[in-house]
């Protein structure tokens, strides 16, 4: 008996070919997908979120869910108020924290009552007008006016810290040099972990990192809020958290 040979027609082939491709397509695309959604997790893990651009707010006017602190003084020597700036990020109105003049080491606090955050992130965009001490920061893990954390942009000293503090002392425990203008607009930004992730706080200066440590102190979380010292003038725009 003669054997005949089977053979496939071009077309018959050329589907083969194609199905061939498109599961390979597949294979590839599936991994590639997921891993896409994962990492956009990974840079978008928050479900809320709260932005103060302080634009509702009239002048001179400071909303009552924020409290302030002043240490190591008897008076306050300065307030916070509400102003218009033409250079503001988020036009026209920035939050200020005007000094007298009178130099000082004691530290200025602008607290948001709202808001206990263990895993977040939180910024706040800043200009340091004046001062002998031209430092600004950002609070976060806040538990009172002895016991919180504090990224500060030291312009004097062109540092940039994280700094803890404790009853009786502030203890700096990373800084990076850094070069902060005054009459310039600056950003910080605060990657912090709680309860349920490593203890960490990662600190960015104008969109670079530039701090990372593991600290468990006050881990189960804090307020977040803004931070001078001494005779600091600064203003202060767009604070937010994400959480």
């Amino acid at each position: 008996m003669q054997r005949q040979d089977s053979k496939l027609s071009p077309a018959t082939v050329g589907y083969s070919g194609r199905r061939k491709r498109y599961i390979l397509i597949t294979i590839i695309a599936v991994p590639a997908i997921a891993g896409a959604l994962i990492f956009a997790n990974q840079q978008h893990p928050y479900g809320s979120s709260i932005l103060l651009n302080f634009d509702s707010y009239g002048n001179n006017s400071i909303d009552k869910t924020f409290v302030h602190i002043d240490t190591g003084a008897p008076n306050s020597k300065g307030i916070w108020v509400i102003k218009t700036d033409p250079t503001a990020p988020s036009m026209p109105h920035i939050l200020a924290r005007l000094s007298d003049g009178e130099s000082s080491s004691d530290y200025h606090m602008l607290i948001k009552r709202v808001g206990i955050y263990s895993n977040f992130q939180a910024g706040v965009k800043f200009k340091i007008i004046s001062g002998e001490q031209s430092s600004a920061g950002l609070i976060i893990r806040f538990q009172d006016s002895d016991r919180y954390f504090v990224l500060q942009a030291d312009a004097r000293n062109h540092k940039f810290s994280l700094c803890r503090a404790q009853p009786g002392i502030i203890l700096c425990t990373q800084d990076k040099d850094a070069y902060i203008a005054t009459g310039r607009w600056h950003s910080i930004v605060a990657q912090v972990a709680g309860v349920g992730g490593e203890p960490g706080i990662v600190g960015y200066l104008d969109g670079i990192r530039l701090i990372q440590r593991y600290d468990q102190n006050y881990i189960t979380g804090g307020q977040v809020g803004l931070w001078t010292k001494g005779d600091t003038t600064v203003y202060f725009d767009d604070l937010e958290a994400d959480y």
